[in-house]
């Protein structure tokens, strides 16, 4: 009997989770509301998906949103703690992120940036962001953040800067993934999430695939997603052993259970659902239509679009509130676009909704032009409207923002912002 019970406790103790492998932590940062640069759409619903994701794959997370300079180095501190000791650790960022000066940088949301040799006091060095992960075992840093570079453009002649994307790295004992190619910049998609934050999500979870592939499955999703026009940028300089985040199905004496089928995407449609759920706009459940047409929650994401596509009696959405902003007009005063393009112009409400919905009816102005906005919208307490334009690469510009307060009248406001100017006129009524 000894004779067999001392290689079956070996072979148990082997198969059993040591302290490190069974902690896995995770930080997932998003920045979108930057008061500086242009406002980004999707950070907001990427993370809560890539979040959802790591969780499915046993990871402890920490989510933070639209962090300033403090509260970004504070994160870093904090999560540093928390992975020390660990077996992996990951820190995925969406927002802003450019190349200056050889290096690369991500933006907290209150950076200036007046001049490059603002970064290293404005911005975070990609080096320090690594410095988060260093304690544990496996080490992932996951940069959704390949975007063009809203500060370059008045920053002197000569800096050392690139106007798109971020540079690649090579770091020993970590693994970076990238979104985009260096020196090239990431799509937001058409729909709730980014083509990468998507592959990530779906990916995260997946059983029997070892870590030191997770980069190249997201690559070939993102490739096929985007029709070839975005690559992700992998630099791994990790263990050659085999890593699952999701562990392999392994044999039992008492009976084997059964393999998770890779191809399962039972996961996938439930972290697409509650992103969808989260967001609660058209754009967010047709992408989980697009994703899963036949899926479970398919009648759901229908309803759900007939109900907020549903006009109310005065053909307004049905939105509660004492107040409402209506008879909105924009003139276009000036307009100074690159190449003397006019600008793509929508509006967000209350700093969520967005009218109109999709990017592809944003409304065209040029100069001298005005566009009376045909949508009201109610709100208790101060508010806001912001003015943005849709720039080139999936972002938006601010041209302005309209503190809406709790009083009747009518009201001018003069915007200046992305080197446009615009005048607004509009009313607020008691409801």
């Amino acid at each position: 009997m000894t004779r067999f019970f001392l290689p079956l406790l070996t072979f148990l103790m082997f198969l059993a989770p040591t302290g490190a492998e069974a902690r896995k932590v995770a930080l997932v940062i998003g920045n979108a509301a930057y008061a500086n640069a242009s406002a980004l759409t999707n950070p907001p619903n990427d993370i809560r998906i890539v979040a959802d994701a790591a969780k499915a794959a046993g990871f402890d997370v920490v989510t933070a949103s639209n962090l300033d300079n403090r509260a970004f180095q504070g994160a870093m501190r904090d999560f540093r703690a928390k992975a020390d000791g660990a077996e992996v650790a990951m820190v995925y960022f969406a927002g802003h992120g450019i190349e200056a000066q050889g290096k690369n940088w991500l933006l907290p949301t209150d950076a200036k940036l007046e001049s490059d040799l603002d970064l290293p006091y404005e911005a975070i060095e990609l080096n320090r962001l690594m410095e988060a992960v260093s304690g544990a075992q496996i080490r992932m840093v996951v940069l959704d953040a390949c975007r063009n570079n809203p500060f370059g453009s008045k920053w002197r002649s000569g800096t050392r800067a690139v106007a798109r994307g971020m540079a690649g790295v090579e770091a020993d004992d970590v693994l970076v993934i990238f979104a985009a190619a260096p020196g090239q910049t990431a799509s937001d998609g058409t729909g709730a999430n980014s083509p990468f934050a998507l592959a990530l999500a779906r990916r995260l979870p997946e059983p029997d695939l070892p870590v030191q592939l997770l980069g190249g499955a997201i690559r070939d999703d993102v490739l096929a997603a985007t029709g070839g026009n975005q690559r992700p940028f992998v630099s791994a300089s990790i263990t050659g052993t085999p890593v699952y985040l999701v562990p392999r199905t392994v044999p039992t004496l008492v009976a084997a259970a059964p393999a998770v089928p890779t191809g399962d995407r039972t996961a996938s449609e439930e972290i697409f659902w509650k992103g969808a759920l989260a967001e609660s706009s058209v754009r967010a459940f047709s992408a989980y239509l697009s994703e899963f047409p036949d899926g479970r929650y398919a009648s759901d994401a229908s309803d759900a679009i007939a109900r907020l596509l549903a006009p109310s009696a005065d053909g307004t959405p049905t939105r509660g509130g004492q107040y409402r902003v209506s008879d909105i007009v924009i003139e276009c005063v000036k307009v100074t676009g690159y190449l003397g393009l006019p600008d793509q112009l929508f509006l967000r409400f209350g700093g969520e909704t967005r009218f109109p919905e999709s990017k592809k009816d944003s409304y065209t102005m040029k100069k001298g032009q005005r566009w009376a906005v045909p949508r009201s919208y109610a709100f208790d307490g101060n508010t806001t409207v912001q003015v943005l334009e849709d720039d080139d690469v999936g972002g938006a510009d601010i041209i302005g923002t309209i503190d809406l307060e709790p009083r009747a009248g009518n009201f001018t406001r003069t915007l200046n912002g992305d080197r446009s100017e615009y005048r607004v006129t509009y009313v607020v009524s008691a409801e």
